[in-house]
């Protein structure tokens, strides 16, 4: 037999067994329509896999895709929360129905859980939902899919919008719930922030609940969530950094005066 029919025939035989993953892998992409949906790790278990492996990264990660309270506040586009009331951005005040088990604003209900296996525990492409989930951000197209930076309105603030507020995660105090905000102000790593604050990048700006994100940069949102990154990930970043000019001590023979 032709050596060319023979590795045709071959080739046939290896496709066959490889098409159910692929159909499947493809119909997956395909047949969603909420973020809460998708099994991420399909295409991006490598993304996943450094998420699960980034320590405190990926721990408080967990823990805040874990409080249904922040995952709530989010879904309601909050912009304050102070004795148990959650307020929205459409002025609408919720406050929490221990006997209903949700966020409640007259006769609606409201309580958005991440933990789509109700196994109680955040697992696996449940964590990438935190900052990708379309619900969460007022936002729907027909993937159900968002990119956030880490110093989105609600996640860690900017310097425009910082709308989360440290009760929220049982704190009393602000902490890394303002990292964001907290860059764009007397800080050492203001001026790097600032900078990449005036940067576009390559993410379309979500204009949650139909307010303009205080990241956004043109029609993007800004590349300042490579301030987070730099310390917090391994993503490689180009950096030039421009030394001051020395001192020209070159003349043996200077004319001697006072420093002023």
């Amino acid at each position: 037999m032709n050596k060319k029919i023979i590795l045709f025939l071959a080739f046939m035989a290896v496709s066959f067994y490889a098409m159910p993953r692929t159909v499947a892998l493809f119909a997956g992409q395909h047949t969603y329509y909420s973020g809460m949906g998708i099994e991420c790790e399909k295409c991006h278990s490598d993304i996943l896999a450094e998420i699960e492996t980034s320590g405190y990264v990926y721990e408080k990660h967990r823990d805040a895709a874990g409080n249904t309270n922040y995952t709530t506040y989010l879904s309601l586009g909050g912009i304050d929360y102070s004795a148990g009331v959650i307020t929205a951005y459409d002025g609408t005040n919720w406050t929490w129905n221990s006997t209903q088990k949700a966020w409640k604003d007259g006769s609606q209900l409201r309580n958005f859980s991440l933990d789509r296996n109700n196994n109680g525990i955040i697992d696996g492409a449940e964590i990438c939902m935190l900052c990708h989930n379309a619900s969460l951000a007022g936002a729907t197209d027909h993937t159900g899919i968002v990119i956030r930076g880490c110093d989105d309105d609600r996640c860690h603030g900017n310097r425009n919008h910082i709308y989360n507020n440290p009760l929220l995660f049982g704190k009393t105090a602000p902490d890394t719930t303002a990292a964001g905000h907290n860059l764009s102000q007397a800080n050492i790593h203001q001026p790097y922030y600032l900078e990449t604050s005036n940067q576009s990048s390559r993410y379309a700006a979500i204009m949650a609940f139909n307010q303009t994100p205080g990241n956004i940069y043109g029609e993007s949102i800004s590349k300042g969530h490579w301030a987070c990154e730099g310390c917090h990930t391994g993503t490689a970043v180009s950096v030039t950094i421009i030394p001051p000019p020395p001192y020209n001590h070159t003349d043996s023979s200077p004319v001697k005066r006072r420093y002023n």
